[in-house]
């Protein structure tokens, strides 16, 4: 086995990029750095068992369409990445377990056992049914503003809540909008696959509507936010640009397979824009104890 393979069999950088949602919502409760810490800790080790798990199961079909990738290429083999997954998920399953000893709760070894059983069903039989799948595929990103609430005690402020029912929202939506587009962006790809996206199943047209659908909610969430009075008015200015990135994707979009690559580069700038506008708004919000 290569180890410098490692990082990108778990894609890591993605990982890391994700368990932002974790220290995102948890800012707003706790800066204790030992109850985030063991959020982020289950968030990075099952998101990447996630990357590893979907690695191992298009192993065939990464021959031939990426065959640079660390399975296909030989750089880890197929029983390696079946340990590192098992180490990953017992990983993440004790880190949510010692969440769950912190706050006297088992609902974050529940939810941690639950995101780790969808990684396996995803990669199984979720990723090829199109729509089931890109729904998945954003709420599976976007639990971590959910969990970063479970771990800080669940405390029960409207507005907290609201503020990250909204992030919530915001992410899932725009990451689903994203999925579909590059569901219209690879349609003839997808085809040899027999992937069953919204594209292949009810046409380009249709597709591309649903995809604007959600980034017209995307937009309209990231905007209620400095309204709901919690998160620090520094966000505006990365909530301006990040509207105009998502309303870019939504021209795109409605442009049909012709706009799709760059429908989903403005949606991929947006998401970027939306994540590290969260996480600066919400560092000067003082705690919520």
């Amino acid at each position: 086995m290569k180890i410098s393979a490692v990082p990108e069999l778990l894609r890591i950088h993605n990982a890391i990029f994700g368990s932002l949602t974790i220290l995102i919502s948890g800012f707003l409760f706790t800066r204790d750095p030992w109850i985030l810490g063991w959020g982020v800790l289950a968030y990075v080790a099952l998101a990447s068992a996630g990357n590893v798990i979907n690695d191992i199961y298009d192993i065939e079909v990464d021959k031939i369409n990426k065959p640079h990738r660390p399975l296909p290429s030989g750089a880890i083999s197929l029983k390696e990445a079946k340990i590192i997954y098992v180490i990953l998920v017992a990983i993440g399953l004790g880190a949510s377990i010692v969440s769950s000893i912190l706050v006297k709760n088992p609902l974050p070894f529940i939810i941690a056992a639950i995101f780790a059983g969808i990684g396996v069903l995803y990669s199984a039989r979720l990723k090829i049914l199109g729509f089931i799948g890109n729904i998945t595929v954003g709420c599976s990103f976007s639990i971590g503003y959910i969990y970063g609430w479970i771990i800080t005690g669940m405390v029960m402020n409207l507005p907290r809540i609201i503020t990250i029912l909204l992030f919530f929202t915001v992410s899932t939506t725009l990451l689903v909008a994203r999925e579909i587009i590059k569901g219209i962006e690879d349609i003839r790809g997808d085809a040899l696959r027999n992937v069953r996206t919204l594209a292949r199943t009810r046409g380009v047209p249709f597709a591309s509507k649903v995809a604007a659908i959600f980034l017209i909610l995307a937009i309209v969430s990231f905007t209620a936010l400095p309204f709901i009075k919690v998160i620090s008015p520094i966000f505006i200015p990365f909530m301006i640009a990040g509207d105009i990135a998502a309303f870019s994707s939504l021209v795109y979009t409605l442009k049909g397979e012709a706009g799709a690559s760059r429908a989903s580069f403005y949606a991929k700038v947006g998401a970027f824009i939306g994540l590290v506008g969260f996480l600066v708004g919400v560092i000067p919000v003082p705690i919520y104890e």
